[in-house]
């Protein structure tokens, strides 16, 4: 298991160099968010101890049981799953990135939380749902400029990052152009595009941080 996930994360590295190469992007410029939400400690550990410290977690109550044995100050933890308004008081305090912002009251309790700590440090990236899909979470992409707006105006919040899931049965190009095109023209410097399947395509259109889970630690149980 341990030489398998390794082999993996190797091959994922040099197919970034690879892409950076190609397109002339600084590699450094790539961050890779190792999702690790249902995945075993033991594979976790493999990666903490190869000097990997960047994972996506999706569920409150995981976090707080699996990462409660991790002393490495450096670990860097994203939340990529739903944000609720009522567990943002709880996930603020675990969590290094908040990646899917997308609700006027999750922006209330934040604003309220920075407000009363000065110690508040958890990037925020807004989640935008660029396919219209009712299933999924994020900001309709019409609503993108007033809830920016209210961000940084109404609650005085900075917004580090933009983040899309794309529709699965479709390309996914033309919505990370969309992504990109949306954050530098907000002036948002990270954006958080690229999965297992097309990773490679986002580096091209300008992700600076990359969800991969299945290509490193194998399939989820």
């Amino acid at each position: 298991m341990q030489k398998d996930i390794l082999k993996n994360f190797k091959s994922v590295k040099n197919n970034i160099l690879k892409i950076c190469k190609r397109i002339n992007r600084n590699p450094e410029e790539i961050n890779i968010v190792a999702v690790s939400k249902t995945q075993p400690i033991e594979k976790i550990k493999i990666l903490v101890e190869a000097g990997h410290y960047c994972f996506g977690e999706n569920r409150l109550e995981e976090i707080k049981e699996k990462w409660k044995n991790f002393n490495e100050k450096n670990i860097n933890i994203h939340f990529i799953g739903a944000l609720q308004s009522k567990k943002v008081k709880d996930i603020i305090d675990k969590v290094n990135v908040i990646e899917t912002l997308d609700t006027e009251s999750s922006l209330k309790k934040i604003a309220n939380l920075k407000l009363n700590n000065n110690k508040f440090n958890p990037k925020l990236f807004i989640q935008i749902n660029l396919g219209s899909e009712m299933q999924k979470r994020g900001i309709p992409i019409n609503e993108t400029e007033n809830f920016l707006k209210a961000c940084r105006e109404k609650y005085k919040l900075k917004i580090d990052g933009g983040m899309c899931i794309p529709p699965n049965n479709s390309s996914p190009e033309k919505y990370f152009q969309v992504l990109r095109d949306v954050c530098m023209l907000n002036n948002i410097k990270e954006v958080s595009m690229g999965m297992s399947n097309d990773y490679d395509k986002a580096i091209e259109l300008g992700s600076t941080n990359i969800r991969i889970g299945t290509i490193i630690f194998g399939k989820r149980n």
